[in-house]
């Protein structure tokens, strides 16, 4: 049997929510009433035909958003070639590998 570790603060996790939804967003921490996240993002397409990540909810710009646990689907670790790109699109920081 696979132990699974806790995700840590601060790791970019993926949530799929009752609507269908997939968020990427990173992990802050999961309290009693939902999955506190920052910088929620979902994945759209581009005008050039690729894919690009745009905020979750647009009108608004919060540091952190709890989403609801009886919205959400479930959640993991988003993989790593995604993340880094939430990452590089969320911050000043440059993935080199």
């Amino acid at each position: 049997m696979l132990m699974q570790r806790p995700i840590k603060k601060g790791s970019v996790i993926s949530i799929k929510i009752t609507t269908g939804e997939e968020i990427i967003a990173r992990f802050e921490e999961e309290g009693e009433e939902g999955l506190v996240v920052s910088k929620a993002s979902v994945v759209a397409p581009n005008p050039q035909g690729g894919l690009g990540l745009v905020p979750w909810m647009m009108s608004s710009a919060p540091e952190k958003i709890t989403i609801n646990k009886s919205t959400v689907v479930t959640y993991a670790p988003t993989v790593e070639q995604i993340a880094d790109k939430f990452t590089e699109a969320t911050s000043s920081i440059q993935v080199v590998k």
